[in-house]
């Protein structure tokens, strides 16, 4: 296969020695060397000598406690427990339990030994998988090239991303922040190549390798345990004293070889740039669904608020990465022997941001009454309608209404959806009937004639209430004085809803300003029928705020 110039892989070694840091193979040093394929010459210009462009830089994310975090509702839970494999072996052990001499490849038997109450979990590699898919489509916020390194880590590519988020080291900081949210502890380190990458972050080496020519250098002083190799390989890097990558990169290639196979010396070849090695790019599913098991059965609403924050947080990185935003997330509370409890968050605005969800559901918990413990707890969100720029209110025009949508949101979180409702006008001159219930914030919203504010109350009675009026004279809590009026309305001849009615608004001997009416003669009264005898009937019809 022919590599493009913009290749990071400089040319193949030589057949038997691997060159050591700072020496170059080709032509004497003598005259300018002739640049071979998959090379640049090197005085050829550069606009950014640290990194050269085209040049790919390979941010690995390590997940060294996922096995602990999925068994453990995303997190240490200060008591003593351990991962164990089907062999019986420990897999790994929390910080209590490695205290008291736990450690992984341990027999379970002689951990109970060291250990008598030691909570004993089975490793559950098909959720360790789910998770780890779960943040590659989380991790494509920071850039479009994810790739999966099986059991436990991420690499991104993140040469395209150094510009949009301000730099390498600024990008290192975002990642860590938006992991640290999801609950997962994490190494990350930086390399030309996806397998130096690796192999840093597995030894806890966080100075970033920025430049191809640095690789031997900085791999040679990892132990040849990182590189994941197998035990006998192990073992017999060891019977020949070696205890360092530079060791090995030493010897004689075609001896490493006869020792070792052709494996791991394609593995050295690969990490410092001198083998192709193509990554599969994750594709992440069209909608988003994560599980989090509970560390142990609990009605806790801060420990099922923890739980679902990690949730949130991987929701936010899903989101992000399509530039999308959703309207709903549904959420199961699972128990061990009642069904689910489900609930549903509808949003009345497009949303992504996990701190938004946290509010909304710490306010629904407020109010849940769960049958039972919940062991575990599953989310499920569709991505819907693409981002709203930010200066943009949310009517497309005007001044940014989102401080009030979210009110809201958290409003119908806590009382119920249906006890949350917007109003909108309609084009019709009987109060009752010049208003409808709307969706806040919906497109049902129009510009309609209304009456100049303060005209009309915003409060109106369900149904008007008659007034004592003796002399004709309205009273309510006391005699009402009259303040401005009439108003007449006269309408709905045509759907035999007819009104004909004068409108005051009068003041009552406390203060309060009240919206009242009279019936014109020969019109429809909305209460008992007056006495002929009496005068004209009053009713109540609204309140002023």
């Amino acid at each position: 296969m022919k590599r493009s110039a913009a290749s990071p892989c400089p040319a193949a070694a030589g057949p038997s020695v691997s060159p050591t840091p700072g020496t170059r193979q080709g032509p004497g040093p003598q005259r300018t060397p002739r640049p071979e394929q998959g090379q640049a010459p090197e005085h050829a210009p550069r606009r950014d000598a640290a990194h050269p462009p085209g040049t790919p830089l390979w941010l690995c994310l390590g997940l060294p406690r996922l096995p602990l975090e999925v068994r453990s509702g995303g997190g240490e839970t200060g008591d003593a427990r351990v991962i164990v494999d089907r062999s019986g072996r420990v897999v790994q052990a929390s910080a209590p339990a490695a205290e008291n001499g736990v450690a992984s490849g341990v027999p379970l038997n002689a951990a109970l030994a060291l250990c008598p109450g030691l909570v004993v979990l089975e490793r559950d590699e098909a959720a360790e998988r789910s998770t780890l898919e779960r943040l590659a489509a989380w991790a494509g916020a920071f850039t479009s090239m994810v790739s999966i390194e099986a059991p436990a880590a991420l690499l991104l590519e993140v040469r395209g991303s150094l510009r949009l988020f301000g730099g390498m080291e600024p990008l290192r900081r975002q990642v860590r922040a938006a992991l640290q949210g999801t609950g997962h502890a994490g190494r990350d380190a930086v390399a030309p190549t996806p397998l130096a990458a690796l192999w840093l972050a597995r030894a806890g080496e966080t100075e970033a390798v920025l430049e191809p020519a640095a690789l031997a250098g900085r791999i040679g002083r990892l132990r040849p345990v990182v590189t994941g190799w197998p035990d006998t390989t192990l073992t017999t890097l060891r019977g020949l004293g070696i205890e360092r990558l530079e060791d090995c990169l030493r010897l004689p290639r075609d001896g490493f070889t006869r020792r070792l196979g052709r494996g791991p010396l394609a593995d050295l070849d690969r990490a410092l740039g001198r083998l192709a090695d193509p990554r599969s790019a994750f594709r992440a599913p069209p909608r988003y669904r994560g599980s989090r098991e509970m560390a142990m059965e609990t009605s806790h609403t801060t420990h099922l608020a923890r739980a679902l924050q990690g949730l949130f947080a991987e929701l936010e990185g899903f989101l992000r990465a399509r530039q999308r935003a959703i309207r709903r997330l549904d959420i199961e509370l699972m128990h061990l022997r009642h069904p689910a409890t489900r609930l549903t968050l509808e949003l009345a605005a497009p949303e992504l941001e996990a701190a938004h969800f946290d509010a909304l559901f710490a306010a629904r918990l407020e109010r849940l009454a769960l049958p039972a413990p919940v062991i575990s707890v599953a989310l499920e969100a569709e991505p819907g309608e693409s981002l709203v720029p930010a200066n943009a209110g949310l009517f497309g025009s005007g001044p940014d209404t989102t401080a009030g949508i979210r009110l809201v949101e958290r409003l119908r979180a806590r009382l119920g959806r249906e006890a949350v409702n917007g109003l909108c006008p309609l084009d019709e001159h009987r109060p009752e009937r010049a208003w409808r219930v709307a969706e806040p914030g919906a497109q049902a919203y129009q510009s309609v004639p209304v009456p100049a504010a303060g005209s009309r109350p915003a409060w109106l009675l369900e149904s008007p209430r008659r007034l004592p009026s003796p002399d004709g004279r309205p009273r309510c809590d006391g005699m009402l004085r009259i303040e401005s009026g009439p108003e007449r309305v006269e309408s709905g001849w045509w759907d035999g809803r007819e009104v004909a009615r004068d409108y005051w608004i009068a003041r009552t001997p406390a203060g309060a300003r009240l919206w009242i009416f009279r019936e014109l003669p020969g019109s429809f009264s909305p209460g008992p029928a007056a006495s002929p005898s009496a005068g004209p009937t009053w009713y109540l019809h609204g309140i002023f705020g």
